[in-house]
């Protein structure tokens, strides 16, 4: 019975705790937006498998934002949480949709982005460079 008691433990601790670590893989990456209309308004995103996220805006076309804070998921919404800079307060918290390798925007900065929504984003293609490719 004492032998049993140390498997007992691992068939029930083991899949908690590789419930808690989840693979972010699916969902890491640099993801792309723009609009073309009287303006080219774009977006981009970078999700970290670390949780940490840059995102960079240009939302009248001819300055861009970049700002920098960490990202959780859950179900298929990504809610970025932004740091503050200097004395200021960190921005309101942004949500996306994952679907189809595609971020879609659910709330975001209104002061911001007066004249359109942001654009949905897709997920970049990783091209890997070869280093044999130099020789």
């Amino acid at each position: 019975m004492k032998r049993l008691l140390p498997l007992a433990i691992l068939i029930v601790v083991l899949p908690v705790v590789a419930m808690g670590k989840e693979d972010l893989s699916k969902y890491t990456g640099t993801y792309k937006g723009e609009i073309r209309s009287i303006r080219y308004l774009t977006m981009t995103l970078s999700l970290g498998d670390d949780g940490t996220a840059t995102l960079t805006q240009s939302p009248d076309a001819v300055s861009e934002i970049t700002s920098f804070g960490s990202w959780v998921r859950q179900g298929d919404i990504i809610r970025l949480n932004f740091e503050s800079v200097g004395k200021q307060p960190a921005p309101s918290p942004m949500t996306f949709r994952f679907e189809h390798k595609t971020l879609t925007p659910i709330t975001w900065n209104h002061n911001l982005w007066r004249t359109a929504p942001p654009p949905a984003m897709k997920r970049m293609k990783i091209i890997k460079h070869d280093p044999d490719d130099d020789l």
